[in-house]
């Protein structure tokens, strides 16, 4: 080995073993310093046009792509929260959760009740929302159990 490969390996083992014993001279990593900022900003209400956009946009598009059954959702409304979930209830969780209850009107002239789910923090990159829907009468394939169950909060 010659000696400028001797060298480099040296003080890479030293700036290891330096790096270990010097962390605890730094304060350690804490997760969520922000979170409060972007949960209030990524957790939105029940009635938000942004949420109700969203489940319009996805039911349309999976009734013109896969379902084809020749209705569409036209419109959301009564919209109701029915709980909310976070680490600030007896329900602890990370991540927040609003459960919400809705009728939907539907082209082909019903009112279905629309269950959905916003979660806080779950989008690209932990920030933003993620939405889950049901329509009642209208999930084939069972995916929220029946009935929608799951989301029957």
């Amino acid at each position: 080995m010659s000696v400028s490969k001797a060298l480099v390996s040296c003080v890479f083992t030293l700036a290891l073993f330096l790096a270990g014993h010097l962390t605890g001279l730094v304060l350690p990593a804490q997760a969520g310093l922000l979170e409060p900022h972007i949960i209030s900003k990524s957790f939105p209400s029940c009635d938000d046009q942004k949420v109700l956009g969203r489940i319009v946009e996805r039911f349309n598009w999976a009734e013109e792509n896969t379902w084809k059954r020749g209705f569409f959702l036209e419109d959301i409304e009564r919209v109701r929260e029915r709980v909310v979930q976070n680490n600030d209830n007896e329900y602890y969780s990370q991540i927040p959760r609003r459960y919400c209850r809705a009728h939907a009107r539907l082209t082909n002239g019903r009112h279905p009740t629309l269950y959905f789910l916003i979660e806080g923090g779950q989008g690209f990159a932990g920030n933003k929302f993620n939405v889950e829907f049901c329509l009642g009468g209208y999930d084939r394939w069972n995916e929220y159990d029946g009935s929608c169950r799951v989301l029957r909060y």
